[in-house]
């Protein structure tokens, strides 16, 4: 399985989020958000995506969270290691919550 990176508070102008030209948008400003070229970004997947109309000027706009998968994974980490908004993707894999031990005689409370 290939290992994910996380990038969050990813901010682009409001656009409708199922036109090719808004992915293509999401794609290069994830390469120029983590300084490498379109060759080197292998997919992405938008974690999360809201709405953002704090700023009168500037209008409302899209923040994302989106999970990338890029060739140079560990490099692309450690040359971002002090960014926040940079971060290895945590496991959302389910996992079953554990079982107690079979044979117990009284209530475990």
């Amino acid at each position: 399985m290939c290992e994910l990176i996380r990038i969050t508070e990813l901010s682009l102008p409001l656009g409708d989020p199922s036109r090719e030209e808004t992915r293509l948008a999401l794609r290069r400003a994830i390469a120029r958000r983590i300084n490498i070229t379109d060759d080197d970004l292998i997919d992405f997947a938008v974690y999360k995506r809201s709405h953002d109309a704090r700023r009168k000027d500037s209008g409302i706009s899209f923040v994302y969270i989106v999970d990338v998968a890029v060739r140079d994974e560990p490099g692309v980490l450690s040359q971002h290691s002090n960014d926040r908004q940079i971060t290895r993707s945590p496991d959302t894999r389910f996992m079953p919550p554990p079982r107690a031990a079979d044979g117990l005689h009284e209530r475990p409370v």
